[in-house]
């Protein structure tokens, strides 16, 4: 049966699923097939047929998730907001579809990020955020013609200060609103770091 067939694409789902019910709860090293396929409901044969172990089991699904975390997070628009810019629509708007496909993902990437897999997926995804702004910048026609090492620090601190403010709401989601994230982002955006945090309750 093809990949696309409905049967092989809820197989493969539930295999993924098994996959992070495993992680949520087990060193990875110590995951088995066998594992895997209770949890799945499957058995050993099915899973073969897809995968030759579990190495490439999850290779392929961080690999799935990072290319679906690049395409959805590779417009940055919002980083060529101006101090008087940033609460524009087109900004406001670009920033919330970032913030909404992380949200939507979130238990993903919490399994993730402190699962003991030998891959550091938060900041393989923080370098994503920062080709995605460096890539901006260049594409930008008011923009350089070439970036410098100085549009490349900017891009790490922006991509370094988004992940940390999306992986510390998402750690402390029952007490922070969606729109607290998007406040404290524009504040930062317009009055930098120190104006942003130093008197905030």
């Amino acid at each position: 049966m093809s990949r696309t067939d409905p049967r092989v694409i809820k197989t493969l789902r539930n295999i993924d699923n098994a996959l992070l019910d495993n992680l949520d709860s087990h060193e990875f090293r110590k995951i088995t097939v066998d594992m895997l396929c209770r949890t799945a409901m499957i058995n050993r044969s099915t899973f073969y047929k897809y995968y030759t172990d579990k190495y490439e089991l999850l290779d392929s699904f961080l690999n799935r998730v990072l290319n679906e975390f690049s395409q959805a997070t590779a417009t940055t628009d919002f980083i060529l907001a101006s101090p008087h810019t940033i609460t524009n629509q087109e900004y406001v708007d670009n920033f919330r579809n970032t913030i909404d496909y992380i949200y939507e993902h979130r238990q993903i990437y919490r399994v993730l990020w402190r699962s003991s897999i030998d891959r550091p997926i938060y900041q393989e995804m923080e370098d994503i955020i920062c080709r995605n702004i460096l890539n901006t910048i260049r594409e930008d026609p008011s923009g350089p013609r070439q970036t410098t090492p100085y549009h490349d620090l900017y891009a790490k601190l922006f991509s370094s200060n988004l992940m940390t403010l999306v992986r510390w709401w998402l750690s402390n989601e029952s007490l922070i609103k969606r729109s607290d994230v998007e406040t404290i982002m524009y504040d930062n955006m317009k009055n930098g770091l120190f104006s942003t945090f130093r008197y905030r309750n």
